[in-house]
């Protein structure tokens, strides 16, 4: 399934292998996805020419996956980001001064 020999798994530590398990669950995850993808593009394709309305493939045929990526987290502005250095550097000096 992985690709391991016994060797390769005994002599893996299970961070190493929960490395591996993740890794090899999201490559087949994402060949899934791709297959469904294709299969929406076929979908799209053989449906438009014959629909009066203009259709999306994703309105046409909407994935769970559609959403997720939509709900990254945001990136911090600029002035976040020096205020959060600010913090920082504060905290630094404050241990440095305290001998810790």
């Amino acid at each position: 399934m992985l690709g391991l020999s016994f060797d390769d798994l005994y002599d893996m530590t299970p961070r190493s292998f929960r490395n591996k398990l993740r890794g090899f669950t999201n490559h087949t995850e994402q060949l899934h996805q791709n297959s469904w993808e294709q299969t929406r593009m076929i979908v799209h394709s053989c449906i438009s020419p014959h629909s009066k309305q203009k259709l999306k493939a994703k309105d046409l045929l909407p994935f769970p996956w559609d959403n997720d990526k939509k709900n990254k987290p945001v990136m911090p502005t600029k002035e976040e980001l020096k205020e959060i250095l600010a913090i920082r550097e504060e905290q630094f000096k404050r241990m440095k001064f305290n001998g810790k």
